[in-house]
């Protein structure tokens, strides 16, 4: 059944409002980019063309909120299955390079303040302090190209492990495509809905990008319908695809399986995080079934409002409608109860005319 309020204005505004800032886009496209060229020019941690590629949620376009890490492939020679050059000994030598990032920006004198550069599993993260923004620059052994199946050091483990990303990336552009353009939106929500709602123990954003793909590949959502309908069915379908964990076990966790390569990407998902993550999502789906069963437009606002939080979920979209309108419908229009653009009186029902517009053209700059 429909939803008697799909509120599709307040959803595009709620789009609108968890995009990043202009600055921390400027500042994303920035500093990783200072970073690549210093490791490129290096001639003591010799990298292969085309050196450097992003990847991660920037990359993907898939970013909500204030931008505050970039990831960073760093593509080096060597061969994987002989752990050469050894997994643990690479990620020493790109942090023994990076140590050098402070002098090379100039920030000598108090660069131990204002640039922290640490190791991590996987990769070198690098922290700007005075940006408060956070780079991971992850080596990687590409054979044949970053477009393809690569390699990644575990320094735990000391070996390399065989990652996907650019593949990620592409199977998440074509889902996309394929399905109305309606894929990363709702993941961007998917990913909103975590910050809101999870100051501690959150899911890593690649898990919720797999669960998002798994569910969109085996048709357990409907596309077709509106962001509403679609949000609530998704945190459903991953509610029931897990919850006989909670159940029938006091220790397991869920394997997800990685969208391209498939092998498990959650095995490191303690307990305690997946049993809130799984709280979260359960009163998540609860809210969104009231809010479209709602019978009452403030009603059902008032239930986005509790998923979303306030300050990113409109409580009046009039405004944002009229501009909607001028946008896509120069001239008379008219805004539904529900934040719909029509371009005719239906039958029945009250409807708000929007002002005549004129359009002359954009700019050019």
């Amino acid at each position: 059944m429909a939803p008697h309020f799909p509120l599709t204005t307040h959803f595009e505004e709620l789009l609108k409002n968890i995009q990043p800032p202009e600055d921390r886009i400027k500042m994303a496209q920035r500093l990783p980019r200072l970073v690549r060229s210093y490791i490129k020019a290096s001639q003591t941690f010799l990298t292969v063309t085309p050196h450097t590629r992003l990847a991660g949620s920037y990359a993907q376009n898939m970013v909500v909120g204030e931008v505050k890490d970039v990831d960073t492939l760093v593509r080096v020679w060597g061969d994987p299955k002989a752990n050469e050059p050894e997994a643990k000994q690479l990620i020493w030598n790109l942090k023994k390079l990076l140590d050098g990032l402070p002098a090379y920006l100039g920030y000598e004198g108090y660069a131990e303040t204002q640039i922290e550069v640490e190791r991590a599993r996987r990769s070198i993260h690098v922290y700007f302090k005075d940006e408060d923004f956070h780079l991971d620059f992850v080596p990687c052994v590409a054979p044949d190209g970053f477009k393809n199946v690569l390699y990644v050091p575990d320094r735990g483990f000391n070996e390399w492990i065989a990652s996907h990303p650019i593949g990620y990336i592409t199977l998440l552009n074509k889902l996309n495509q394929q399905h109305g353009k309606k894929v990363k939106p709702l993941g961007k929500l998917l990913k909103h809905f975590r910050d809101h709602q999870m100051k501690n123990r959150k899911p890593k954003s690649y898990w919720l990008g797999a669960l998002l793909l798994y569910h969109v590949q085996t048709h357990s959502l409907d596309t077709d319908a509106c962001l509403g309908v679609l949000f609530r069915d998704l945190l459903d379908a991953i509610y029931c695809q897990y919850d006989h964990l909670l159940w029938t076990s006091d220790t397991a966790t869920p394997n997800i399986p990685d969208p391209v390569l498939n092998h498990n990407i959650s095995w490191n998902w303690s307990r305690t995080h997946f049993e809130t993550f799984m709280c979260r999502i359960d009163e998540g789906r609860q809210w969104a079934a009231k809010a479209l069963d709602a019978d009452d437009r403030d009603e059902a606002i008032v239930y986005w409002q509790k998923i979303f939080g306030e300050g990113y979920f409109p409580s009046e979209v009039e405004t944002a409608a009229s501009s909607l309108a001028k946008a896509a419908l120069p001239g008379k229009s008219l805004v539904s109860p529900t934040g719909m653009i029509l371009s005719s009186q239906p039958a029945s029902g009250l409807y708000t005319e929007t002002q005549p517009t004129k359009f002359h053209g954009i700019e050019q700059v």
